[in-house]
């Protein structure tokens, strides 16, 4: 339990408004010397906002700002630095052809205390070992950090801001880059220092994550403070209702199990597997090793399994990206040799994947070409994009699926990741798919939007009659949406259950061996 004496920082009844909203509403938010303090909210609540104002970047209308008992007000950034307030943003910003020790240096505060003499980089190095490992961390300083993982590149920063005498460090969703396998090294970090005295700020939207880490929570929606929990208070029922303003059952339960699919006893499987194994194309690809699978037509059939249990693999291997050694792929009854994505679209199967940003979107194409982009040959004529019938469709579909966007001509780099994923899920519509396979589909956005997606998926069975083959991580999402439950583990299917009186504990046990 985090040492609770001592506020190092009170911002009091703080307002602060943009034109058209009002962020924040006589927000009052403390951090208090070692403890790590999480700021749950969807996006919009005005998260960012709050550390904003707190690191100087947007002064506010009105509130104060106390710093270990004394008012101050800060005029940008450097100013709240000079008071012991870091902010380390979720974009990771290091100099990726520098080295460890030179991002370090050069982000933190010896660097320019060097501008004008000699850098003795022995001197740096020793500096820089000694604040990484303090932390438990082994990163040699030497390393370019290109060659880094994302949770150590994330490292790198906090420890620049340890250079600077951080007392406060203000973490702006700082696992939303980071695959789940490395948000844990990024806690062990945040423990270390919080058990040194350092006050940490840990803004997420991620619950189950702030419940490991965080001592206090304190939850904003549309500006308002909803309140701050800890202790015995600190559980998921109340935080999902604090942060969605309704019963947490509705969260995960998007079907009752009165509409649970089963199959006929004489009904054919739309998709078979069959003593399916393959060859990873990498040292990080997990092989798979006789899968058996049968998916119904209009189904929701999820396989679920943690992370490494080889479900990405699946979902490749079925659009011909990993190669198959030795099993069948069947599907309407009949043998396929999928060799690639263009392949298995043309048997009707289209895989959106579980890391959108680089494996999904073109980042800085508009909203409406991200939609398009694989189903041009519909809007298309002689080689010319009827550009009228492409933006009346996919604002069809940004009608359907919710999607919020300024401007459907907007990056979609811009948009929130809730709406990017949307904008996925209406390009695999537009290809107009028998089989969606939905790898994580929910997985780095907010809880809201996790909602909107579930039921969207929920939809595209019953009313759009598309078969989906859901691969995730979370036993709840498996729950609330799927008629079929496929347990994975080690690359294996290792149990298969029909979704009904089915416990949360059956298929964790399965999952976890």
């Amino acid at each position: 339990m985090a040492n609770r004496n001592g506020v190092l920082v009170l911002a009091k009844d703080i307002v602060k408004k943009f034109p058209g909203v009002v962020a924040l509403k006589n927000v009052t938010f403390d951090i208090r010397k070692g403890e790590i303090h999480g700021l749950l909210g969807q996006n919009g609540a005005g998260k960012s906002t709050l550390v904003k104002v707190i690191y100087g970047i947007h002064k506010p209308d009105s509130g104060k700002i106390y710093v270990k008992g004394k008012e101050v007000r800060f005029n940008g950034p450097s100013d709240a630095r000079r008071h012991g307030i870091v902010l380390v943003n979720q974009e990771i910003t290091v100099v990726p052809n520098l080295t460890v020790m030179e991002n370090v240096f050069l982000l933190g505060k010896m660097w320019k205390e060097k501008v004008f003499r000699k850098i003795d980089y022995e001197e740096l190095r020793e500096k820089t070992y000694k604040i990484i490992s303090a932390l438990g961390i082994d990163i040699e300083p030497s390393t370019k950090v290109k060659d880094l993982r994302a949770a150590e590149k994330m490292i790198v920063q906090i420890s620049a801001a340890l250079t600077m005498d951080a007392e406060i460090i203000l973490l702006d969703e700082p696992t939303s880059p980071l695959p789940p396998e490395e948000v844990e090294k990024l806690f062990s970090v945040m423990r270390q220092l919080r058990d040194k005295g350092l006050g940490i700020v840990f803004i997420t939207h991620r619950v189950k994550e702030a419940l490991e880490i965080c001592d206090r929570i304190t939850v904003l929606r549309n500006g308002v403070k909803l309140g701050t929990l800890e202790g015995d208070d600190m559980n998921e029922n109340k935080l999902v209702q604090l942060m969605l303003g309704v019963n947490p059952n509705e969260f995960y339960k998007v079907r009752s199990e009165a509409t649970i699919r089963r199959p006929l006893l004489t009904e054919k499987p739309l998709l078979e597997i069959k003593n399916l194994s393959t060859t990873p194309l990498s040292s990080t690809d997990i092989p798979l090793k006789n899968i058996n699978l049968r998916v119904y037509p209009t189904e929701i059939h999820a396989v679920v399994g943690l992370v490494g249990a080889g479900k990405s693999e699946l979902g490749k291997t079925l659009i011909g990206l990993q190669p198959v050694t030795s099993g069948e792929i069947i599907i309407k009854g009949k043998k396929v040799n999928i060799k690639s994505p263009v392949d298995a679209l043309k048997y009707g199967i289209y895989y959106l994947p579980e890391d959108r940003k680089t494996e999904g979107l073109i980042p800085n194409l508009h909203v409406i070409g991200n939609k398009t982009i694989s189903s041009l040959k519909y809007f298309t004529k002689l080689l010319l994009i009827n550009s009228k019938k492409e933006y009346d469709v996919a604002m069809q579909l940004a009608k359907k699926l919710n999607i919020v966007m300024p401007s459907p001509y907007e990056k979609v780099i811009k948009l929130s990741g809730g709406n990017q994923q949307k904008v996925l899920i209406a390009r695999g519509l537009l290809a107009k798919p028998e089989i969606l396979i939905l790898d994580e589909p929910t997985v780095g956005i907010d809880i809201g939007a996790k909602v909107e997606i579930r039921k969207a998926i929920y939809e595209l069975a019953h009313k759009e009659k598309i078969t989906i083959l859901l691969l995730t991580s979370d036993p709840d999402e498996a729950l609330g949406l799927a008629d079929t439950i496929s347990v994975m583990r080690n690359g294996e299917i290792v149990a298969n259950f029909i979704n009904e009186n089915l416990s949360r504990e059956e298929v964790i046990k399965a999952m976890t061996g």
